[in-house]
Parts: structure tokens; sequence; C-alpha cells
């Protein structure tokens, strides 16, 4: 494992923001850290790079302790934490510069990053004609400054229009390919699913659940399930008026409907007897179904 949190918590004031939180994240994943906002994830991620002190626990980084040894534990982590916030009087490449003469690295390293990312055309412009895509990649690029093994982005894809997010996958897919393990906190989940091999839910600081994503989908209990039937309209006022239907929604010509995995079957018992035709029947299992079988809470 290349990082583990153990019985980490931290109160502020009244309220406990993590509370006794075990992690482990294996070497070489992408492993999303789930939870909606509020749930304790960037106060976890700051108890991590030693931004904020634990009440209670530690966290470990290749078996060192990043509250005891911080330096060595952290010398191969680079982290991007909630929000891009460079100098936007100044260009790109002298953002970089400055954050590398604090660090006490050499300006070598930079235009490679910003090549990395896809901004060493656009090295020279100013932060401020950057849009809010290009401004998360050369977040990502400060935290490559350091040549990490492990990359830890907080929120990489948030305000991002649908291109960029894309972006930021794909970087995200790139990175990960050459060896980088990468810890994504995200109450994303659609993006999450697309780009993460390991996912953690955690609500109220308190952990829920944590495995591979390809396992805990299998053991998802509530399905999306498409539905192709005709007439529509009427399949929906039937399944609207029962309970164990959690939603129902119509897209694209087709009913989507939130259902049991054991309820499936009685859907086709349902629309036959009120002379429903049903051309299919497609259960899709995401992690948002799983999100909301484990917490029986909206993702918002």
């Amino acid at each position: 494992m290349i990082l583990e949190t153990k019985n980490l918590s931290k109160s502020f004031g009244p309220r406990k923001a993590v509370d006794n939180l075990s992690l482990k994240i294996p070497e070489g994943s992408v492993f999303g850290f789930l939870g909606p906002n509020g749930s304790g994830k960037s106060t976890t991620i700051r108890m991590m790079t030693d931004l904020i002190c634990p009440d209670d626990g530690e966290v470990l980084i290749n078996g060192l302790s990043v509250q005891n040894n911080h330096h060595q534990a952290l010398v191969g982590v680079g982290a991007f934490i909630e929000r891009a916030d460079f100098y936007k009087h100044l260009s790109a490449k002298t953002n970089l510069e400055m954050l590398a003469r604090m660090d006490g690295k050499g300006f070598d390293n930079i235009p490679i990053v910003l090549e990395r990312v896809g901004l060493f055309e656009r090295a020279n412009d100013k932060v401020k004609h950057y849009s809010q895509g290009m401004r998360q990649r050369l977040g990502i690029a400060q935290a490559l400054l350091a040549k990490p093994e492990l990359l830890i982005l907080d929120e990489p894809t948030n305000g991002l229009d649908p291109q960029g997010m894309k972006e930021i996958r794909d970087l995200v897919r790139e990175l990960n390919s050459e060896g980088i393990t990468i810890f994504i906190s995200s109450h994303l989940l659609d993006e999450v699913q697309k780009i993460c091999s390991h996912v953690a839910i955690i609500h109220l600081g308190k952990f829920i659940i944590s495995g591979k994503m390809e396992d805990l989908l299998t053991e998802s209990e509530l399905f999306t399930t498409e539905l192709r039937v005709h007439p529509i309209e009427k399949a929906k006022t039937i399944l609207e008026s029962q309970d164990w239907i959690h939603n129902c929604e119509e897209r694209t010509g087709s009913l989507f409907v939130n259902v049991l995995q054991e309820k499936i079957p009685e859907i086709t018992t349902l629309l036959t007897q009120h002379e429903c035709k049903i051309k299919a029947i497609i259960p899709k299992t995401s992690l948002e179904d799983f999100y909301l079988s484990k917490t029986g809470k909206n993702n918002g």
C-alpha cells in the first residue's frame, strides 16, 4: 500500500469532520475518494498532506508517518488541493518558476510538466487568459514538479465543462499508465466511474465501504434499469405508482428506473398485466446506484 490512513479523526469545534477513518490505497491504482459535499474529503486530504494535524490517528506514505516524518514521507508526493490558485497577471511558466524556487527546486522540469499537461505552447501566456480547464491542468503541472510517485487531486474536475472534464480524465489515465498512483477526491460519481480502478465512500466523516470498482459494482443492490416499452406514458404512470420503484424518468425514448435487483422480474409481470408491450429490459449498474444502495442518500 502506497498510502494508508489509520484511525484518522479530526474535529472542528463540536463537529467531527473525520471520524476514525482507515483507508488503504494500493500502489499503481487510480483511487476514487467519494462522498457528498461536507463529508470530510478535503479535511482528510489536508491531513494526508500535513496541512492540518489530526486529533487522532496517522497517515502513512510508503510506510512513513506523515505526522512524524513530514519531509521523508512527502518527498514523492504531488498534490493539487481544491482549486488552481495562481498569480493571474503572470505567465504559467513564471508561476511555476516561483513555486519551484520556493520548494528549492530547479527549473529543468518546468517545460516537461507543461508539455505533459498540454500547456507548453501557452507557457508564456498570462494565467488570466486561461480557461478554467487550463488552470486546472496548470494546477496538476504544479503537482508534477515534484516528480511524484503518488499524485493527490482534490476535486480536479470541479467547475469544468464536459470538454474540460475529458481533458483531465485523459491526463489522469496517461499519468497512471506511466506508473503514478493517483488518489482523486470527488463528488462526481460518473467521472470517477470512468477513470478509477478502486473506490472508497465516506459519509459524514465515516467510512462506508472500499474496494475494487468492478467488485463493488457487482455487489450493488440497486440497479438502474432501462425499459423499452410501449406505450411509454402508460408504463411510466404504472411504475411511478409502485413504492418499490425508487425513481422513474423518461429519456431518449426509454424509461429508466431505480430498482432492487430481485425486483426486476416483477417489472415484466406488472407491465404485461397492464397490456404494455416490453421490447427490452436492460439492467445497468453504476457507481451512483452503488452509492445510493449503501448510503440511501442523494449525492448532491
